[in-house]
């Protein structure tokens, strides 16, 4: 079972401004449906946390940059805040939650100084990480539903040193995306190429930005940040890929739903119903 989950939420969030000039993409706020069947408001980081609490992940690592202590000021338990909600106030109860889940868990921050790119980020784990596996979750991108792909990417167990898991979809432009090649072997998807926002795709099977990986994925991020300034993580899976390693894909359903707050487009298409 993983243990271990990185969130990076450094990016400026420029494709949203002015939006983000103060506040982070990853705070932005969605809607959805709490115990009892009601619509409630969440910050887009703040549903993502609560959901893999509730699968069992207690150890984060989020990656955090300038602008962004206000999701660290979400993160921090105020109970005089909560205290100071009127009792009657049925919204009081999910906060109680939240703060529950924040005191049985461990966060850990770390500050990227630099944005340059993706893989840079996840980088910036690697002494939280150590030798276990670890999942890597954007923190601008939501899944609501789907808990029994998430719990294959959480149990399913990757046996080569090289090995990663990847979630993909399938999307009628995916030029913005990473791009994957899949090939079928028995009744397992292997990736045989990855891209990062290419021009003409080989696929149109995108990367969602859900990954399982082994820590072998930091041995190709290094290589990558000696020859590159900016660090993409597709880059490094292309690396592992090359090196013989066994990269798997999970495929979602065509109907499941991907919040994703990476552009205004993206966004406006999460009220689209």
């Amino acid at each position: 079972m993983i243990k271990k989950i990185v969130i990076p939420a450094a990016g400026l969030g420029s494709r949203l401004l002015p939006m983000t000039k103060e506040i982070p993409k990853e705070m932005m706020p969605i809607f959805i449906k709490n115990s009892r069947g009601e619509t409630i408001v969440k910050p887009l980081i703040h549903a993502l946390f609560e959901k893999f609490f509730q699968l069992g992940i207690r150890e984060y690592c989020m990656i955090v940059g300038r602008q962004k202590r206000a999701i660290e000021d979400h993160f921090t338990v105020d109970h005089g805040f909560l205290d100071s909600i009127n009792s009657k106030n049925n919204l009081k109860n999910e906060l109680r939650r939240f703060y529950d889940m924040l005191t049985q868990a461990r966060i850990f921050w770390i500050n990227q100084n630099q944005q340059r790119g993706f893989g840079n980020a996840v980088l910036y784990s690697e002494s939280f990480v150590g030798d276990d596996e670890f999942l890597v979750s954007a923190g601008d991108t939501y899944i609501p539903q789907n808990h029994a792909m998430i719990n294959q990417l959480l149990n399913l167990k990757l046996k080569g040193k090289n090995d990663a898991l990847l979630v993909l979809k399938e999307v009628p432009d995916p030029r913005r995306f990473g791009v994957a090649v899949v090939t079928k072997f028995r009744r397992e998807l292997r990736v045989t190429d990855v891209e990062e926002k290419p021009k003409h795709p080989k696929s149109n099977l995108s990367i969602v930005a859900l990954y399982r990986f082994k820590p072998s994925i930091f041995e190709t991020l290094k290589e990558i940040q000696k020859t590159r300034n900016e660090i993409q993580l597709t880059d490094a899976i292309q690396k592992l890929i090359e090196r013989g390693g066994q990269v798997k894909a999970l495929l979602m359903k065509n109907d499941d739903t991907i919040i994703d707050v990476g552009t205004a487009e993206s966004y406006l298409e999460t009220f689209r119903d």
